[in-house]
């Protein structure tokens, strides 16, 4: 959950974007993020550093620059947390449809086409509770 908390930064998360592309010097990655991302440089060697510490990017030095590049723990980290969700959710079959049909909670408004489309076609659909339920 490390990684997650990590990568939720947006700033963390441009910076392993840019990474993903290949090698970069901390100057290459700070200009990168800098104007759109309104932060100095000093912002971006503390995320850069974070994001180092954890494993997520590695360094080596070559002459006068610091030299990032992504590890890939990276892959394979979001790879095992998805593949936790995955096992997860399919016991709990959370995106069925009530079976009693008494209503679920889909948040957005459904498509029109919801009702054609039958269960198979509707997803992120969970049993809203009241306070009375709890």
């Amino acid at each position: 959950m490390e990684t997650l908390f990590l990568l939720a930064h947006p700033l963390r998360w441009r910076l392993i974007e840019v990474l993903a592309s290949g090698e970069h010097t901390s100057g290459q990655l700070a200009d990168a993020v800098q104007f759109e991302r309104g932060v100095g440089r000093e912002a971006v060697s503390k995320h850069l550093t974070r994001l180092a510490r954890a494993g997520l990017v590695t360094t080596r030095v070559d002459m006068n620059h610091r030299i990032y590049r992504l590890s890939p723990r990276v892959i394979g980290a979001l790879a095992a947390l998805v593949e936790h969700l995955l096992q997860l959710r399919e016991p709990a079959r959370y995106d069925d449809l009530d079976p009693d049909g008494e209503g679920a909670d889909i948040g957005p408004e459904r498509s029109p086409s919801w009702e054609e489309e039958g269960e198979e076609g509707c997803w992120c659909i969970r049993k809203s509770r009241t306070v009375g339920d709890i």
